[in-house]
């Protein structure tokens, strides 16, 4: 069926966003992406063009794709969690073949919350405007899209946890308030090398991500 005033069918205007989606987290995440409110527990759509946080988080994330190493500190409230390291590793595992993903923690449970939260986006995407969804599973910190090979596997912090895998992608989230967070940066070595990329993401707090924050380390 022709879609009104163009010469566009359905089936062709999907398949048109489909690519558009896989190739901008942006265009994606905005017509695509919900968010739950921690505090309201209200449903929310991915922050629209008149929300207060659209603009820096348009900035923001680009960043965090495309930057090899990259640092954020952040206040409260800023969607950064949500928005960026979420979302992002929904999207990437989502759209990219092959893509391995990690997403670290303090704890263990810790990292399985902010899996369960792509597990949520993954739930609530809008199936209407999506070619195709591929086939995902859930378990504890765990999901897979076994169709592309690809994964979001969280984990708590440490040397010996980062040095297991060699992922594409690594966020760490609240990094200053992890004790191991200098071995984890350590062990995340071979990630680096082989062409993975690293977003450390934190509020405020002295520590070691304040020193790689401020070019510290060789003091």
């Amino acid at each position: 069926m022709l879609i009104p005033g163009t010469n566009t069918t359905e089936d062709e205007k999907l398949l048109q966003d489909f690519i558009r989606y896989r190739n901008s987290f942006w265009d994606f995440a905005t017509e695509c992406l919900y968010t739950l409110d921690q505090a309201s527990k209200q449903i929310r759509q991915y922050p629209a063009a008149d929300d207060p946080s659209y603009t820096y988080l348009k900035y923001i994330t680009q960043k965090m794709i495309e930057e090899q190493l990259l640092a954020i500190a952040k206040h409260r409230r800023m969607v950064i969690t949500w928005g960026g390291v979420c979302s992002i590793s929904t999207w990437d595992a989502m759209f990219h073949e092959a893509t391995d993903i990690g997403i670290i923690s303090k704890k263990e449970e810790d990292s399985d919350d902010l899996v369960k939260r792509c597990k949520f986006q993954l739930e609530n995407l809008p199936k209407d405007k999506l070619l195709k969804i591929p086939k995902w599973e859930y378990k504890y910190t765990e999901i897979r899209f076994p169709e592309i090979d690809s994964r979001i596997k969280g984990l708590a912090m440490g040397a010996d946890q980062a040095r297991q895998y060699t992922f594409s992608r690594v966020f760490i989230d609240e990094a200053a308030f992890q004790s191991k967070c200098r071995e984890t940066f350590v062990g995340l070595k071979p990630t680096l090398e082989g062409g993975g990329k690293l977003c450390m993401v934190s509020t405020r707090y002295p520590s070691f991500f304040q020193e790689l924050v401020e070019d510290r380390l060789d003091d």
